[in-house]
């Protein structure tokens, strides 16, 4: 008897009260990497991509990281930030196999909006083992940011980051992370990757987003295999205090976690992913405009 399994997971992961997570501006030099690759074959078949991306605005440069610079004013790190992302993808046949594999890869690293990405890679893969051999394919994101505090109107375009006295916006270490992998024998699979944290100003979220969906390889012809997917994320958010001097505490600390796999004949395995880190309060007044 023809076994079918069906699973929709969707997953949604919004950082909420006075979250700081403020993403950074771009270096003055910005560059753009894209690639294309699509193949039709039958036989063995192997493409991986890997990306590791760090950029900071710390006085003291990625070198000086850690610690974050520290002091009383932007010439000594005040609002030091500092971002790190990768991103991998592996995929080989274990063993000769009809293969049609499509996959799309952007990274830009100049300042993105609402809507556009500094990491964004799409895969189309269908792959049939002929005596029993097996498509093996890995893809994981990930972001994670931190930053001690600086002034909301140096960092947002919005008038509400009060313009008339020093409001801050706190310290923060968020990390979120994403993937999933496949084992199969015959596949249809799609996977979507994004992510966002370069940005002209904190009006924007950091963003991060990886989705997967396993389907027929035609109608009524399941795919046959084990489909996984995962998601983390730690969340370490601060308030100011006033005092003397004025200082950081921690006031929110949030781990989630979640993993899904399926494994059989699978008519239908989709899991959406997403993590958003936005301001959704500017801050604390500390003093006068300087």
């Amino acid at each position: 008897m023809k076994k079918l399994l069906i699973l929709i997971i969707a997953i949604g992961f919004l950082s909420g009260f006075a979250v700081a997570d403020r993403g950074i501006t771009p270096v003055p030099e910005t560059q753009g990497i894209a690639t294309s690759t699509s193949t039709n074959a039958v036989g063995n078949f192997a493409s991986a991509t890997e990306l590791q991306w760090r950029i900071t605005n710390d006085v003291l440069g990625l070198a000086g990281v850690p610690p974050l610079a520290e002091g009383d004013g932007p010439e000594y790190g005040w609002g030091a930030t500092i971002y790190e992302s990768t991103y991998t993808e592996d995929t080989q046949s274990n063993g000769l196999g009809l293969v049609l594999y499509d996959k799309g890869m952007d990274v830009e690293t100049s300042g993105q909006i609402s809507g556009q990405w500094n990491i964004e890679a799409t895969k189309q893969l269908a792959f049939v083992g002929i005596d029993a051999a097996t498509v093996v394919s890995t893809d994981d994101i990930m972001v994670d940011g931190a930053g001690i505090a600086g002034f909301a109107r140096e960092e947002y375009i919005c008038p509400f980051a009060s313009p008339w006295t020093t409001t801050a916006s706190p310290e923060f270490c968020n990390r979120a992370q994403a993937g999933s992998s496949i084992d199969m024998t015959a596949v249809n699979v799609r996977t979507t990757t994004t992510d966002r944290f370069v940005m002209p100003s904190s009006d924007h979220p950091v963003e991060l987003n990886h989705d997967i969906r396993v389907s027929e390889l035609v109608t009524d012809v399941p795919s046959v295999g084990m489909a996984s997917a995962y998601m983390d994320v730690l969340i370490q958010e601060g308030s100011i205090v006033q005092g003397a001097p004025v200082y950081n505490i921690m006031k929110e600390r949030i781990e989630f976690t979640e993993e899904t796999s399926a494994d059989g004949a699978i008519t239908l395995f989709e899991k959406l992913m997403h993590y958003d880190s936005v301001r959704t309060g500017i801050g604390q007044s500390v003093g006068p405009v300087p």
